[in-house]
């Protein structure tokens, strides 16, 4: 059962992202909902599960998109990676430090696409717009998780997870 609801919540934030989200562009950014879930369990449950999260979620962005299979597993990778290591390291009751771990995986997220698709060959935008876009969407993330957090230890019953 665990597995199917897992499986529903990423599979929701996928498609909330690939068609709704764009509809919330803030300065050239949106929302990258799979990544903020894939921070958020990280967070919550460790690397591990983070991990499994970050190639489910990416494949599944891959395969929503124009182009071949892997960069986005790869660059959710990177970020469930860096966020593990950093919940591994400090406060875990904290929201400073999920909200900068969104940001920072953020940032890795896209110079890792930004990577991917230098080594495909694959079109990629001028460095100045691309370092614009990656700021606007770290700042965007960061305050998407921020409200998050607010919105999820609101509750009592979600607050007790564990890593």
């Amino acid at each position: 059962m665990k597995i199917l609801v897992a499986a529903a919540v990423l599979l929701s934030a996928v498609l909330v992202q690939v068609t709704w989200a764009p509809a919330l562009t803030i300065a050239g950014a949106f929302p990258n909902l799979v990544l903020l879930t894939v921070v958020g369990v990280t967070w919550a449950k460790g690397v591990r599960v983070g991990m499994a999260w970050a190639c489910a979620g990416g494949v599944l962005l891959d395969l929503t998109a124009a182009g071949p299979l892997g960069p986005h597993a790869l660059a959710l990778l990177a970020g469930a990676y860096a966020t593990g290591f950093w919940a591994r390291n400090f406060d875990p009751k904290s929201f400073l430090h999920p909200v900068v771990a969104a940001a920072f995986a953020t940032g890795l997220y896209c110079i890792t696409l930004l990577a991917a698709d230098d080594v495909l060959g694959l079109p990629m935008p001028p460095v100045a717009l691309a370092w614009e876009l990656t700021v606007a969407a770290a700042a965007y993330n960061a305050a998407a998780m921020l409200a998050a957090l607010f919105a999820l230890r609101a509750r009592p019953d979600t607050v007790g997870s564990t890593r």
